[in-house]
């Protein structure tokens, strides 16, 4: 009888973990992540104030037209989340993809981020992202890639939309669990805020 009685007291624990697990990423889930700004934004090894010197532009110009080294971009995007939950909704690791004009994806990745939002409230999460131009610079992936190149420089004719989709995931016991969907983050380079950057 106390052998079953353990055994009754461990099943009633994994089933409360997995109840509290599948509880925890139906709060991630109704969590809403809205674009907030960039920071940190880097191409050609220069930050965004550089780019939009006089030797920027020119190493730009010569990158759209032959990109030949091996140019990363980066940048931090800082998205709101919020909570609407009672409880606290968090995450151990964030998978990402990233994908320029709508279909043409240019970086995927992981990053640990133990990351927490308590019900009713809303905290900034900040993911790096970094990824490689010249790889991309081929087939019809040229155009969004040179449109973006213009775009850092402010020489672009509309705005490059970039979409950020993002899969949180928590730890269950020993074993981790995403929630069952993507969740895009789209918005639009140059930001409201590096253009008001560029008119000061």
């Amino acid at each position: 009888m106390k052998l079953l009685s353990r055994f009754g007291c461990v099943a009633l624990l994994a089933l409360t973990l997995c109840a509290c697990s599948v509880l925890q990423a139906v709060k991630l889930k109704d969590c809403t992540y809205e674009y907030s700004h960039l920071s940190d934004v880097t191409f050609l090894e220069m930050t965004r104030s550089e780019l939009l010197s006089i030797q920027g532009i020119a190493r730009v110009t010569r990158f759209v037209m032959n990109p030949t080294d091996d140019v990363k971009m980066g940048f931090t995007l800082h998205m709101k989340v919020t909570n609407p939950n009672k409880g606290i909704a968090s995450m151990e690791r964030l998978y990402y993809t990233v994908c320029l004009d709508d279909s043409l994806q240019v970086a995927a990745g992981s990053v640990p981020e133990n990351f927490t939002v308590l019900g009713g409230t809303y905290a900034d999460l900040a993911l790096p992202l970094s990824f490689s131009m010249n790889q991309l610079f081929s087939g019809r992936s040229k155009t969004s890639v040179r449109k973006l190149a213009w775009n850092m420089i402010g020489r672009g004719d509309s705005p490059s939309k970039i979409t950020v989709n993002l899969r949180p995931v928590i730890r269950v016991g020993g074993a981790a669990m995403s929630i069952p969907k993507s969740i895009p983050l789209t918005f639009e380079y140059p930001t409201p805020e590096a253009e008001k950057a560029e008119d000061n």
